[in-house]
Protein backbone atom coordinates (compact mmCIF):
# COMPACT_ATOMS: atom_id res chain seq x y z
CA UNK A 1 0.00 0.00 0.00
CA UNK A 2 1.33 3.39 -1.27
CA UNK A 3 0.70 6.29 1.22
CA UNK A 4 -0.10 9.36 0.25
CA UNK A 5 0.64 12.75 2.34
CA UNK A 6 -3.00 14.16 2.23
CA UNK A 7 -1.94 18.02 3.14
CA UNK A 8 -4.95 20.16 3.78
CA UNK A 9 -5.99 22.94 5.94
CA UNK A 10 -9.41 23.18 6.92
CA UNK A 11 -10.45 19.66 8.89
CA UNK A 12 -10.72 21.17 12.20
CA UNK A 13 -13.94 22.17 11.82
CA UNK A 14 -16.88 20.96 9.42
CA UNK A 15 -16.75 24.56 7.62
CA UNK A 16 -15.70 25.28 4.75
CA UNK A 17 -15.36 23.89 0.90
CA UNK A 18 -11.56 21.83 2.05
CA UNK A 19 -13.56 20.16 4.67
CA UNK A 20 -16.61 18.65 2.80
CA UNK A 21 -14.48 17.65 0.03
CA UNK A 22 -12.38 15.95 2.11
CA UNK A 23 -14.66 14.21 4.12
CA UNK A 24 -16.52 13.06 1.42
CA UNK A 25 -13.61 11.89 -0.32
CA UNK A 26 -12.03 9.88 2.39
CA UNK A 27 -15.32 7.52 2.54
CA UNK A 28 -15.06 6.82 -1.18
CA UNK A 29 -11.61 6.66 -1.26
CA UNK A 30 -11.40 3.66 1.66
CA UNK A 31 -14.25 1.79 -0.59
CA UNK A 32 -11.78 1.90 -3.51
CA UNK A 33 -8.95 0.19 -1.28
CA UNK A 34 -11.42 -1.93 -0.15
CA UNK A 35 -12.56 -3.05 -3.27
CA UNK A 36 -8.71 -3.27 -4.64
CA UNK A 37 -9.28 -0.49 -7.02
CA UNK A 38 -6.36 1.11 -5.58
CA UNK A 39 -3.16 0.83 -3.85
CA UNK A 40 -3.18 4.91 -2.48
CA UNK A 41 -3.50 4.93 1.08
CA UNK A 42 -4.44 8.44 2.55
CA UNK A 43 -2.61 10.09 5.48
CA UNK A 44 -4.68 13.30 5.94
CA UNK A 45 -2.41 16.32 7.75
CA UNK A 46 -4.02 19.85 8.51
CA UNK A 47 -3.38 22.83 10.23
CA UNK A 48 -4.67 22.76 13.78
CA UNK A 49 -5.71 26.54 15.15
CA UNK A 50 -4.51 27.26 18.88
CA UNK A 51 -6.39 27.67 21.60
CA UNK A 52 -9.81 26.65 19.97
CA UNK A 53 -11.77 23.65 21.77
CA UNK A 54 -12.33 20.90 19.18
CA UNK A 55 -12.56 17.15 19.42
CA UNK A 56 -8.62 16.94 18.81
CA UNK A 57 -6.22 14.98 21.22
CA UNK A 58 -2.72 15.04 21.64
CA UNK A 59 -1.34 11.94 19.38
CA UNK A 60 -0.02 9.49 21.45
CA UNK A 61 1.90 8.04 17.75
CA UNK A 62 3.58 11.37 17.67
CA UNK A 63 4.23 12.08 21.66
CA UNK A 64 8.24 11.87 20.61
CA UNK A 65 7.61 14.61 17.68
CA UNK A 66 7.42 17.15 20.47
CA UNK A 67 10.69 16.11 22.01
CA UNK A 68 12.96 16.38 19.03
CA UNK A 69 10.88 19.64 17.77
CA UNK A 70 9.97 21.94 21.23
CA UNK A 71 7.84 24.33 18.63
CA UNK A 72 5.42 21.46 17.33
CA UNK A 73 2.59 19.33 18.76
CA UNK A 74 0.65 16.77 16.60
CA UNK A 75 -2.51 15.99 17.58
CA UNK A 76 -5.13 13.03 16.59
CA UNK A 77 -9.12 13.23 15.29
CA UNK A 78 -11.30 11.31 13.56
CA UNK A 79 -12.96 12.43 10.19
CA UNK A 80 -15.00 10.23 7.96
CA UNK A 81 -14.28 7.37 9.69
CA UNK A 82 -10.24 8.26 8.92
CA UNK A 83 -7.94 9.13 11.72
CA UNK A 84 -6.25 12.59 10.65
CA UNK A 85 -3.17 14.51 12.14
CA UNK A 86 -3.23 17.81 13.10
CA UNK A 87 -0.09 20.11 13.57
CA UNK A 88 0.07 23.05 16.02
CA UNK A 89 3.12 25.09 15.73
CA UNK A 90 4.75 28.39 17.22
CA UNK A 91 8.01 28.46 15.51
CA UNK A 92 10.51 31.43 17.03
CA UNK A 93 10.00 34.70 14.97
CA UNK A 94 13.74 34.48 13.96
CA UNK A 95 13.24 30.95 12.81
CA UNK A 96 10.25 32.31 10.71
CA UNK A 97 11.78 34.97 9.40
CA UNK A 98 14.35 32.72 8.00
CA UNK A 99 11.43 30.21 6.51
CA UNK A 100 9.83 33.49 4.50
CA UNK A 101 13.43 33.93 3.52
CA UNK A 102 14.05 30.70 1.98
CA UNK A 103 10.28 30.64 0.19
CA UNK A 104 11.53 33.62 -1.37
CA UNK A 105 14.73 32.36 -2.27
CA UNK A 106 13.56 28.33 -3.71
CA UNK A 107 10.00 29.73 -4.95
CA UNK A 108 10.01 33.42 -5.04
CA UNK A 109 7.00 33.39 -2.91
CA UNK A 110 7.03 36.97 -1.09
CA UNK A 111 5.56 37.16 2.55
CA UNK A 112 6.90 40.61 3.20
CA UNK A 113 3.29 41.55 3.51
CA UNK A 114 1.20 38.66 3.68
CA UNK A 115 3.21 38.02 6.59
CA UNK A 116 1.27 40.29 8.24
CA UNK A 117 -2.09 39.22 8.00
CA UNK A 118 -2.59 36.76 11.66
CA UNK A 119 -4.29 33.88 8.84
CA UNK A 120 -1.12 33.59 7.08
CA UNK A 121 0.91 33.77 10.58
CA UNK A 122 -0.60 30.55 10.66
CA UNK A 123 -0.54 28.99 7.66
CA UNK A 124 3.35 29.34 7.17
CA UNK A 125 4.12 27.33 10.26
CA UNK A 126 1.87 24.63 8.69
CA UNK A 127 4.07 24.53 5.76
CA UNK A 128 7.37 24.41 7.73
CA UNK A 129 6.29 21.83 10.31
CA UNK A 130 4.71 19.33 7.57
CA UNK A 131 8.22 17.85 6.46
CA UNK A 132 9.04 17.37 10.16
CA UNK A 133 6.43 15.56 10.74
CA UNK A 134 6.93 13.50 7.72
CA UNK A 135 10.41 13.11 8.48
CA UNK A 136 9.41 11.60 11.69
CA UNK A 137 6.75 9.44 9.92
CA UNK A 138 9.54 7.96 7.67
CA UNK A 139 12.16 7.34 10.38
CA UNK A 140 10.35 6.36 13.45
CA UNK A 141 6.80 5.12 12.27
CA UNK A 142 8.67 3.10 8.72
CA UNK A 143 6.37 5.19 7.07
CA UNK A 144 6.75 4.94 3.18
CA UNK A 145 4.84 8.00 1.17
CA UNK A 146 4.80 7.22 -2.56
CA UNK A 147 3.33 10.93 -2.81
CA UNK A 148 2.03 14.27 -1.39
CA UNK A 149 -1.33 15.68 -2.21
CA UNK A 150 -1.56 19.32 -1.74
CA UNK A 151 -4.97 21.33 -1.40
CA UNK A 152 -5.22 24.73 -2.53
CA UNK A 153 -2.71 27.76 -2.07
CA UNK A 154 -3.71 27.35 1.37
CA UNK A 155 -1.04 24.02 1.42
CA UNK A 156 0.95 24.36 -1.65
CA UNK A 157 3.70 25.45 0.21
CA UNK A 158 3.73 22.43 2.65
CA UNK A 159 3.83 20.26 -0.36
CA UNK A 160 6.79 22.43 -2.29
CA UNK A 161 8.93 21.78 0.75
CA UNK A 162 7.98 17.85 1.27
CA UNK A 163 8.90 17.11 -2.70
CA UNK A 164 11.82 18.89 -2.57
CA UNK A 165 13.42 17.11 0.90
CA UNK A 166 11.71 13.51 -0.08
CA UNK A 167 12.10 13.74 -3.43
CA UNK A 168 8.39 12.96 -3.80
CA UNK A 169 6.01 13.69 -6.83
CA UNK A 170 3.55 16.30 -5.89
CA UNK A 171 -0.01 16.80 -7.34
CA UNK A 172 -1.42 19.98 -6.49
CA UNK A 173 -5.35 20.41 -6.50
CA UNK A 174 -6.78 24.43 -7.24
CA UNK A 175 -10.35 24.56 -5.35
CA UNK A 176 -10.59 28.10 -5.83
CA UNK A 177 -7.62 30.52 -7.57
CA UNK A 178 -6.78 33.80 -6.93
CA UNK A 179 -7.27 35.27 -10.17
CA UNK A 180 -11.10 34.26 -9.51
CA UNK A 181 -11.49 35.03 -6.02
CA UNK A 182 -10.16 38.66 -6.83
CA UNK A 183 -12.33 38.62 -10.31
CA UNK A 184 -9.40 38.69 -12.36
CA UNK A 185 -7.30 41.39 -10.45
CA UNK A 186 -4.99 39.56 -7.62
CA UNK A 187 -2.70 41.53 -5.45
CA UNK A 188 0.66 40.90 -7.07
CA UNK A 189 2.18 42.18 -3.75
CA UNK A 190 0.99 39.38 -2.12
CA UNK A 191 1.61 35.72 -1.56
CA UNK A 192 -1.34 33.93 -2.76
CA UNK A 193 -1.60 34.15 -6.52
CA UNK A 194 2.39 33.70 -6.31
CA UNK A 195 2.07 30.66 -4.68
CA UNK A 196 -0.58 29.70 -7.19
CA UNK A 197 2.06 30.10 -9.63
CA UNK A 198 4.84 28.36 -7.90
CA UNK A 199 2.68 25.51 -8.60
CA UNK A 200 2.64 25.26 -11.68
CA UNK A 201 6.19 25.21 -11.70
CA UNK A 202 6.66 22.66 -8.87
CA UNK A 203 3.75 20.40 -8.96
CA UNK A 204 4.47 16.67 -11.48
CA UNK A 205 0.57 17.19 -11.72
CA UNK A 206 -2.17 19.53 -11.21
CA UNK A 207 -5.95 19.36 -10.93
CA UNK A 208 -9.02 21.52 -10.91
CA UNK A 209 -12.30 21.46 -9.32
CA UNK A 210 -13.94 21.54 -13.11
CA UNK A 211 -11.99 21.80 -16.60
CA UNK A 212 -13.52 25.30 -16.96
CA UNK A 213 -11.86 26.89 -14.11
CA UNK A 214 -8.43 24.62 -14.00
CA UNK A 215 -8.60 26.30 -18.06
CA UNK A 216 -9.20 29.57 -16.32
CA UNK A 217 -6.47 29.35 -13.55
CA UNK A 218 -3.38 27.64 -15.55
CA UNK A 219 -4.30 30.17 -18.67
CA UNK A 220 -3.55 33.98 -15.93
CA UNK A 221 -1.56 32.08 -14.16
CA UNK A 222 0.79 30.74 -17.05
CA UNK A 223 2.83 34.37 -17.67
CA UNK A 224 3.86 34.59 -13.45
CA UNK A 225 4.90 30.97 -13.87
CA UNK A 226 7.22 32.64 -16.82
CA UNK A 227 8.14 35.46 -15.28
CA UNK A 228 9.45 32.88 -12.07
CA UNK A 229 11.36 30.57 -14.47
CA UNK A 230 13.49 34.35 -15.23
CA UNK A 231 13.87 35.27 -11.99
CA UNK A 232 15.20 31.21 -10.46
CA UNK A 233 16.73 30.41 -13.93
CA UNK A 234 20.66 31.60 -13.12
CA UNK A 235 20.19 29.97 -10.00
CA UNK A 236 18.56 26.75 -10.95
CA UNK A 237 20.58 26.60 -14.03
CA UNK A 238 19.65 25.37 -17.89
CA UNK A 239 19.05 22.19 -17.32
CA UNK A 240 15.62 23.74 -14.86
CA UNK A 241 14.95 25.84 -17.19
CA UNK A 242 14.68 23.19 -20.31
CA UNK A 243 12.35 20.99 -17.83
CA UNK A 244 9.78 24.66 -17.24
CA UNK A 245 9.64 25.01 -20.72
CA UNK A 246 8.61 21.70 -21.06
CA UNK A 247 5.55 21.94 -18.59
CA UNK A 248 4.61 25.49 -20.31
CA UNK A 249 4.07 23.50 -23.51
CA UNK A 250 2.16 20.69 -21.69
CA UNK A 251 -0.21 23.90 -19.85
CA UNK A 252 -0.70 25.55 -23.86
CA UNK A 253 -1.85 21.97 -24.44
CA UNK A 254 -3.94 21.38 -21.85
CA UNK A 255 -5.43 25.14 -22.82
CA UNK A 256 -6.74 23.79 -26.87
CA UNK A 257 -9.16 20.79 -25.28
CA UNK A 258 -12.75 20.85 -24.30
CA UNK A 259 -13.98 18.35 -21.68
CA UNK A 260 -16.58 15.90 -23.29
CA UNK A 261 -19.04 16.34 -20.23
CA UNK A 262 -18.48 20.03 -19.34
CA UNK A 263 -16.96 19.10 -16.59
CA UNK A 264 -14.03 16.77 -16.78
CA UNK A 265 -10.50 16.85 -18.47
CA UNK A 266 -7.79 14.82 -18.06
CA UNK A 267 -4.47 14.99 -20.12
CA UNK A 268 -0.97 14.29 -18.57
CA UNK A 269 -0.21 17.46 -16.91
CA UNK A 270 -3.08 19.33 -15.79
CA UNK A 271 -6.88 17.35 -14.47
CA UNK A 272 -9.91 18.81 -14.59
CA UNK A 273 -11.49 16.71 -12.14
CA UNK A 274 -15.15 17.76 -10.40
CA UNK A 275 -16.41 17.76 -6.67
CA UNK A 276 -19.25 15.33 -6.40
CA UNK A 277 -22.05 14.90 -3.86
CA UNK A 278 -23.40 12.62 -1.70
CA UNK A 279 -26.98 11.49 -2.60
CA UNK A 280 -27.78 8.92 0.25
CA UNK A 281 -29.39 11.78 2.64
CA UNK A 282 -31.05 13.11 0.12
CA UNK A 283 -32.93 10.05 -1.29
CA UNK A 284 -34.31 9.60 1.92
CA UNK A 285 -36.29 12.51 2.07
CA UNK A 286 -40.09 12.36 2.53
CA UNK A 287 -42.96 14.30 1.23
CA UNK A 288 -43.50 15.55 5.19
CA UNK A 289 -39.92 17.31 5.10
CA UNK A 290 -40.82 18.79 2.26
CA UNK A 291 -44.09 20.27 3.46
CA UNK A 292 -42.04 21.20 6.59
CA UNK A 293 -39.73 23.76 4.32
CA UNK A 294 -43.32 24.88 2.60
CA UNK A 295 -44.32 25.29 5.85
CA UNK A 296 -41.45 27.31 7.08
CA UNK A 297 -41.91 29.72 4.31
CA UNK A 298 -45.02 30.76 4.61
CA UNK A 299 -44.23 31.31 8.45
CA UNK A 300 -40.87 33.41 7.31
CA UNK A 301 -42.79 35.10 4.39
CA UNK A 302 -46.46 34.48 5.04
CA UNK A 303 -48.69 35.36 1.52
CA UNK A 304 -45.89 34.31 -0.78
CA UNK A 305 -47.63 32.00 -3.86
CA UNK A 306 -43.40 32.03 -5.11
CA UNK A 307 -40.43 30.97 -2.97
CA UNK A 308 -36.49 31.60 -3.51
CA UNK A 309 -34.04 30.05 -1.47
CA UNK A 310 -30.30 31.53 -1.62
CA UNK A 311 -27.93 30.01 1.07
CA UNK A 312 -24.42 30.89 1.06
CA UNK A 313 -21.46 33.39 2.84
CA UNK A 314 -22.44 36.39 2.97
CA UNK A 315 -19.89 37.11 0.35
CA UNK A 316 -19.75 40.24 -2.48
CA UNK A 317 -18.64 38.09 -4.82
CA UNK A 318 -21.69 35.84 -3.94
CA UNK A 319 -23.82 38.29 -5.87
CA UNK A 320 -26.49 39.25 -3.00
CA UNK A 321 -26.61 42.28 -4.68
CA UNK A 322 -27.88 41.59 -7.87
CA UNK A 323 -30.59 39.08 -6.03
CA UNK A 324 -32.13 42.19 -4.21
CA UNK A 325 -32.14 44.28 -7.32
CA UNK A 326 -33.42 41.38 -9.15
CA UNK A 327 -36.08 40.60 -6.72
CA UNK A 328 -36.95 44.18 -6.58
CA UNK A 329 -37.82 44.46 -10.30
CA UNK A 330 -40.00 41.37 -9.97
CA UNK A 331 -42.29 43.19 -7.92
CA UNK A 332 -42.17 45.74 -9.83
CA UNK A 333 -43.29 43.48 -12.77
CA UNK A 334 -46.18 42.22 -9.93
CA UNK A 335 -44.31 38.98 -9.64
CA UNK A 336 -45.49 38.20 -5.90
CA UNK A 337 -42.42 36.43 -4.64
CA UNK A 338 -40.48 35.61 -1.44
CA UNK A 339 -36.40 35.34 -0.74
CA UNK A 340 -34.79 34.24 2.34
CA UNK A 341 -31.21 34.66 2.24
CA UNK A 342 -29.24 32.24 4.72
CA UNK A 343 -25.98 32.97 5.86
CA UNK A 344 -23.63 33.84 8.86
CA UNK A 345 -23.18 37.35 8.87
CA UNK A 346 -21.51 40.24 11.23
CA UNK A 347 -23.40 42.91 12.50
CA UNK A 348 -22.27 45.30 9.67
CA UNK A 349 -23.02 42.87 6.59
CA UNK A 350 -26.53 42.33 8.16
CA UNK A 351 -27.48 46.18 8.50
CA UNK A 352 -25.95 46.67 5.18
CA UNK A 353 -28.06 43.73 3.12
CA UNK A 354 -31.25 44.70 5.33
CA UNK A 355 -30.59 48.60 4.11
CA UNK A 356 -30.20 47.48 0.96
CA UNK A 357 -33.55 45.76 0.82
CA UNK A 358 -34.95 48.88 2.41
CA UNK A 359 -34.23 51.10 0.01
CA UNK A 360 -35.01 49.11 -2.82
CA UNK A 361 -38.86 48.14 -1.47
CA UNK A 362 -38.53 44.83 -0.59
CA UNK A 363 -38.08 44.67 2.84
CA UNK A 364 -41.49 42.59 3.48
CA UNK A 365 -40.54 40.44 0.48
CA UNK A 366 -36.82 39.12 2.18
CA UNK A 367 -35.73 37.23 5.17
CA UNK A 368 -32.43 36.78 6.53
CA UNK A 369 -31.58 33.56 8.49
CA UNK A 370 -28.65 35.28 9.51
CA UNK A 371 -26.54 31.80 10.97
CA UNK A 372 -26.25 28.41 9.76
CA UNK A 373 -28.78 26.09 9.41
CA UNK A 374 -29.49 22.32 10.72
CA UNK A 375 -28.85 20.06 7.74
CA UNK A 376 -32.08 18.42 7.96
CA UNK A 377 -33.51 22.03 7.90
CA UNK A 378 -31.69 22.78 5.20
CA UNK A 379 -32.92 20.05 2.71
CA UNK A 380 -36.64 21.00 3.75
CA UNK A 381 -35.99 24.14 2.67
CA UNK A 382 -34.02 23.38 -0.81
CA UNK A 383 -36.93 20.91 -1.58
CA UNK A 384 -39.95 23.15 -1.03
CA UNK A 385 -38.10 26.11 -2.66
CA UNK A 386 -39.56 26.79 -6.48
CA UNK A 387 -36.20 28.74 -7.41
CA UNK A 388 -32.52 28.46 -6.28
CA UNK A 389 -30.74 31.39 -7.08
CA UNK A 390 -27.11 31.27 -7.05
CA UNK A 391 -26.19 34.35 -8.79
CA UNK A 392 -22.04 34.13 -8.00
CA UNK A 393 -19.86 36.92 -9.85
CA UNK A 394 -17.60 33.82 -10.24
CA UNK A 395 -17.84 29.95 -8.86
CA UNK A 396 -14.92 27.77 -9.38
CA UNK A 397 -17.30 25.19 -9.07
CA UNK A 398 -20.45 25.53 -7.18
CA UNK A 399 -21.30 22.65 -4.47
CA UNK A 400 -24.64 24.28 -3.90
CA UNK A 401 -25.85 24.12 -7.39
CA UNK A 402 -25.45 20.18 -6.84
CA UNK A 403 -27.66 20.47 -3.89
CA UNK A 404 -30.01 22.43 -5.63
CA UNK A 405 -30.31 19.69 -7.73
CA UNK A 406 -30.04 16.84 -5.32
CA UNK A 407 -33.08 19.03 -3.90
CA UNK A 408 -34.66 17.94 -7.37
CA UNK A 409 -33.95 14.37 -7.38
CA UNK A 410 -35.56 14.26 -3.40
CA UNK A 411 -38.71 15.95 -4.58
CA UNK A 412 -39.12 13.43 -7.77
CA UNK A 413 -38.41 10.33 -5.67
CA UNK A 414 -42.01 12.01 -3.77
CA UNK A 415 -44.28 12.81 -6.71
CA UNK A 416 -43.09 16.66 -6.59
CA UNK A 417 -41.69 19.15 -8.57
CA UNK A 418 -38.14 20.29 -7.13
CA UNK A 419 -36.72 23.64 -7.17
CA UNK A 420 -34.88 25.06 -10.61
CA UNK A 421 -31.32 26.27 -9.78
CA UNK A 422 -30.46 29.57 -11.75
CA UNK A 423 -26.66 30.24 -11.30
CA UNK A 424 -24.60 32.95 -13.60
CA UNK A 425 -23.04 31.74 -16.78
CA UNK A 426 -19.21 31.52 -15.16
CA UNK A 427 -16.30 29.02 -13.43
CA UNK A 428 -17.51 25.86 -13.30
CA UNK A 429 -21.35 26.66 -13.06
CA UNK A 430 -21.41 26.88 -17.22
CA UNK A 431 -20.46 22.79 -16.96
CA UNK A 432 -23.35 21.75 -14.87
CA UNK A 433 -26.52 23.32 -16.17
CA UNK A 434 -27.98 23.38 -19.54
CA UNK A 435 -30.34 26.05 -19.56
CA UNK A 436 -34.17 25.08 -19.97
CA UNK A 437 -33.13 21.77 -19.57
CA UNK A 438 -32.26 20.88 -15.84
CA UNK A 439 -31.21 24.66 -14.56
CA UNK A 440 -30.84 28.26 -15.81
CA UNK A 441 -27.45 30.24 -16.15
CA UNK A 442 -27.41 34.20 -16.46
CA UNK A 443 -25.44 35.36 -19.18
CA UNK A 444 -22.25 37.14 -18.53
CA UNK A 445 -19.63 38.72 -20.85
CA UNK A 446 -16.34 37.03 -20.62
CA UNK A 447 -14.69 38.05 -18.01
CA UNK A 448 -15.82 40.89 -16.35
CA UNK A 449 -17.96 39.33 -14.31
CA UNK A 450 -20.61 41.35 -13.89
CA UNK A 451 -23.89 39.73 -13.62
CA UNK A 452 -26.92 42.26 -14.41
CA UNK A 453 -29.81 42.25 -12.32
CA UNK A 454 -32.22 42.66 -15.28
CA UNK A 455 -30.81 39.37 -16.96
CA UNK A 456 -31.63 37.50 -13.88
CA UNK A 457 -34.83 38.74 -12.89
CA UNK A 458 -36.07 37.68 -16.90
CA UNK A 459 -35.25 33.94 -16.12
CA UNK A 460 -37.01 34.28 -12.72
CA UNK A 461 -39.51 35.37 -13.92
CA UNK A 462 -40.11 33.11 -16.76
CA UNK A 463 -39.71 30.06 -14.32
CA UNK A 464 -41.53 31.43 -11.83
CA UNK A 465 -44.95 31.82 -13.86
CA UNK A 466 -44.30 28.89 -16.34
CA UNK A 467 -44.84 25.64 -14.20
CA UNK A 468 -44.61 23.10 -16.64
CA UNK A 469 -41.25 24.77 -17.28
CA UNK A 470 -40.46 24.20 -13.60
CA UNK A 471 -41.84 20.55 -13.75
CA UNK A 472 -39.61 19.68 -17.09
CA UNK A 473 -36.15 20.85 -15.35
CA UNK A 474 -36.95 19.35 -12.15
CA UNK A 475 -36.94 16.14 -13.79
CA UNK A 476 -33.68 17.17 -15.54
CA UNK A 477 -31.79 18.34 -12.80
CA UNK A 478 -32.91 14.80 -10.58
CA UNK A 479 -30.92 12.98 -13.89
CA UNK A 480 -27.71 15.40 -14.04
CA UNK A 481 -27.04 15.02 -10.17
CA UNK A 482 -27.01 11.10 -10.29
CA UNK A 483 -24.50 11.10 -13.28
CA UNK A 484 -21.03 9.43 -12.87
CA UNK A 485 -18.98 12.84 -12.99
CA UNK A 486 -20.65 14.22 -9.76
CA UNK A 487 -19.94 9.84 -7.80
CA UNK A 488 -17.50 10.61 -5.85
CA UNK A 489 -16.96 6.59 -6.58
CA UNK A 490 -16.24 7.58 -9.95
CA UNK A 491 -14.07 10.95 -8.70
CA UNK A 492 -11.72 8.99 -6.91
CA UNK A 493 -10.11 6.98 -9.54
CA UNK A 494 -9.94 10.11 -11.72
CA UNK A 495 -8.05 11.39 -8.66
CA UNK A 496 -5.66 8.47 -8.48
CA UNK A 497 -5.24 8.75 -12.53
CA UNK A 498 -4.01 11.89 -11.59
CA UNK A 499 -1.29 10.07 -8.69
CA UNK A 500 -0.66 8.22 -11.44
CA UNK A 501 0.34 11.03 -14.21
CA UNK A 502 2.55 12.59 -11.19
CA UNK A 503 4.46 9.69 -10.70
CA UNK A 504 4.96 9.53 -14.07
CA UNK A 505 6.10 13.03 -14.83
CA UNK A 506 7.98 12.87 -12.17
CA UNK A 507 9.89 9.68 -13.17
CA UNK A 508 10.41 11.38 -16.67
CA UNK A 509 12.05 14.63 -14.89
CA UNK A 510 14.91 12.51 -13.37
CA UNK A 511 15.80 11.27 -16.62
Amino acid sequence: MHKVLFAVTELQKPVGGLHRFTTELLPAWRKAIQQGRTLYEPVPVSLKLPNDASDLKPSREFADVTRQHPSLKVFEGTRAGETCYFLESAFPKEEMNDFYAELWQRYRIPSHRSSLSSFYALLAPYWKALPLFAEYAMKKKEWKFALVDAQDWLAFPAGFLCRSKFNLPLHCRFHSGEFGRSLGTPDLEAAPVWIEAAALQEADALSGVSAKEAQFEVYRLLPLKRRLKKMLAESKGAEWVALQEEKEEAFDYFLLFEPEDGMTLLTQHVLGIPNGILLDAWKKIKAADIQMGKALYKKLLPGKPHYLFFIGRADWRKGIDALLQALSLLKKEDVNAGLVVSSSMDSDTYAAYFSLASSLGIADDVAFYNDWLPEERKKALFCAADVIPLPSLYEPFGLVTLEALAADLAAERNGLVGPTVVTSNTGGMSGILRNGMNGFKVPMEEDRFDLQPELLAKILKLVLLDEPLRAKISKGGAARVQEACFDWNHIVDWIFKAYDHAFENAALEKR
